[in-house]
């Protein structure tokens, strides 16, 4: 009983710790090979036909309109290695389904490249990616400019495979996102510095009045 009555803050303690480790973002702790930072808001990840997995996020994370923001891709093959000599198009499409941007088909020495964009409303994009296919003659199709689409993950008329990001612009998020993010850390060390107190108390009050 009394070893029990020992160890039980110790338990305490060690679950507050792995509490307050797992309020941490993991962009606290890592970053993809091909990034800096690999972001939780405004980023992600697919595969693509049977080849290419991407990535993509946006730099900064929480943009803001009529911010210069940079629009960042990492093509890798299905084991996480460079792609090289790569045939890409970008599209930005509102939530109204207009498209807004188009980065033209274009050949790029390797898969890690970003395009400057600056949005300039409030609100929700979507974000295409089309990889040509290898086979493909690609003279014939770089810098051409293809009509938009309604469906934007659709490759008819295009030897090529496409992914759909979506991304939110706001003006306030980012703010209240991290305003939290440190509120939940802070309000967990508070705890944790309250139980060490209360043990560190009770312990004293324990060798001064012993039973």
């Amino acid at each position: 009983m009394i070893l029990a009555k020992n160890l039980r803050p110790c338990f305490i303690i060690v679950f507050l710790v792995f509490y307050i480790y797992s309020s941490i973002p993991s962009t606290f702790f890592t970053a993809d090979a091909h990034f800096d930072n690999f972001d939780s808001y405004n980023s992600g990840g697919m595969g693509i036909g049977n080849k290419y997995y991407v990535l993509q996020q946006l730099e900064p994370e929480y943009v803001k309109p009529n911010e210069p923001s940079k629009i960042m891709f990492s093509i890798q093959d299905k084991h996480g290695k460079d792609i090289h000599d790569v045939t890409v198009m970008v599209e930005i499409y509102s939530i109204n389904g207009e498209r807004v941007f188009m980065f033209p088909w274009t050949t790029l020495e390797t898969g890690d490249f970003n395009i400057p964009f600056v949005f300039t409303k409030i609100g929700n994009y979507q974000i295409v990616l089309s990889i040509l296919n290898e086979d493909l003659a690609r003279n014939k199709i770089l810098d051409t400019v293809p009509p938009p689409r309604t469906i934007l993950n659709d490759s008819v008329n295009c030897n090529c495979e496409r992914a759909v990001f979506n991304v939110s612009i706001t003006e306030t998020f980012g703010l209240i996102s991290t305003l939290a993010i440190y509120g939940t850390i802070l309000g967990a060390i508070i705890v944790l510095g309250t139980v060490i107190i209360w043990i560190f108390v009770s312990r004293r009050k324990n060798r001064s009045n012993p039973i």
